[in-house]
Parts: structure tokens; sequence; C-alpha cells
């Protein structure tokens, strides 16, 4: 189960406290999230990976995929750190 809480810091930028597991199940749920700040133009996304307990490989590979100028992986542990920055993509 992944609880995802959503706060603007300022008007152009979206933080996303994620907290759970993140797996094939719930990245649908973040991926609907994330697109949806997309489409609002210049628009920086920070995912906050602080209470992530579990994340599967494929989710890494696909958060991975995503990361770039516009979206930005913060305060992952360790583990976190280590699947996304191995990801196969």
């Amino acid at each position: 189960m992944l609880k995802i809480t959503e706060q603007y810091e300022n008007e152009k930028t979206l933080r996303l406290r994620l907290d759970g597991t993140v797996d094939s199940t719930s990245l649908t749920e973040l991926q609907n999230v994330l697109s949806q700040g997309n489409d609002t133009n210049g628009l920086t996304v920070i995912l906050d990976t602080a209470g992530v307990t579990f994340m599967n490989e494929q989710a890494a590979n696909q958060l991975a995929k995503l990361r770039n100028q516009s979206l930005h992986i913060v305060n992952g542990s360790p583990f976190i750190e280590m699947l996304l920055n191995s990801a196969l993509y």
C-alpha cells in the first residue's frame, strides 16, 4: 500500500511524499499523479521517498526513467538509492 501526500512548496514546485510500498500495483497510481504534475507547464516535482519501506525493481526502473530536471527523487534510504542508481531501463 502506498500513501501519496501532495504539497505545493510554491507555484512552481510540487512535493510528493511517499509512504509505504512502491510496487507494480502502486506504481500505476503514482504515475497518474506524476502525469497530472507534468501537465502543468514548468512544474518541478520532488518525489520524497523518506517513507518508502520497499520498492521493487520494476518500480525502480520506471522511476529512474522519469528522473530528469523536472523530477527529483530525494530522501531515499540507501536501499532505495541503490535500486534507482542501478536501474536498467
